[in-house]
């Protein structure tokens, strides 16, 4: 699983948001890396395979979560 899974999180101010949920997405199994920018609210996550998509969907979601912040519908 190669591609970049592209989210929307709702409620980043700063760097010091971005820094919070990057460090989330990147400590939950299934991620590589994360990309945040706090001023458009993208993130881009990096899978690394391990995991199944809808898996690691749910997984990325609780992450965001658990960070006091919210992933924006799509």
């Amino acid at each position: 699983m190669s591609e970049t899974i592209e989210i929307t999180v709702e409620g980043m101010t700063c760097n010091g948001c971005a820094g919070k949920v990057r460090g989330a997405l990147e400590s939950t199994d299934g991620v590589a890396g994360a990309e945040v920018d706090h001023a458009t609210g993208l993130v881009q996550v990096r899978p690394d395979g391990t995991v199944p998509a809808e898996d690691l969907e749910f997984a990325i979601d609780e992450a965001v979560e658990s960070t006091g912040y919210r992933v924006a519908n799509s």
